[in-house]
């Protein structure tokens, strides 16, 4: 990174992804759902950690779930598993692919966000004595896969060119 422009893009998708988490703590209630109906945070993140490896490090993604944790009421630490575990995930599977398509990546993502969400309702029901709507979570996943090419397209557009 040479110059300050170049940096100040770089860091951008911390400062953006550090809102959006904060964001979705204030104006979520989550005795409903463990999240917003479109995950964008998730979709930041398997993009980045797909795409860019070194864009959110592990350090980063464990300090904003304990953010986000904190800040929701959630298990504590709940949130930073399922961020890095997204990250993990996310990158293995950039790393077994071949030839990587939009169909590849949109599996990839479609399995690793279906994990991660398994995991936050295993970790929520053992940890947590909030009541919770599957229906919902099925709602949040679904339409959190639909809207992954457009966040893609609009992050590629001005991230990379």
């Amino acid at each position: 990174m040479n110059t300050f422009l170049e940096k100040i893009k770089f860091y951008s998708a911390h400062i953006i992804f550090t809102l959006i988490c904060i964001n979705d703590s204030i104006f979520i209630n989550t005795w409903i759902a463990p999240g917003p109906i479109i995950n964008i945070k998730y979709i930041l993140i398997f993009y980045f950690s797909f795409f860019d490896k070194g864009r959110f490090s592990i350090t980063f993604l464990f300090l904003i779930g304990l953010i986000f944790d904190s800040l929701q009421g959630m298990p504590f630490g709940m949130t930073s598993i399922c961020f890095i575990l997204l990250s993990k995930l996310a990158a293995y599977l950039k790393q077994r692919r071949i030839q990587i398509n939009f169909q590849n990546e949109f599996i990839a993502f479609g399995t690793s966000l279906l994990i991660t969400q398994i995991v936050s309702v295993i970790i929520l029901s053992y940890f947590s004595q909030t009541p919770f709507e599957y229906l919902l979570l099925v709602i949040n996943i679904i339409l959190s896969i639909i809207i992954y090419p457009i966040i893609k397209t609009l992050l590629k557009v001005f991230y990379y060119y």
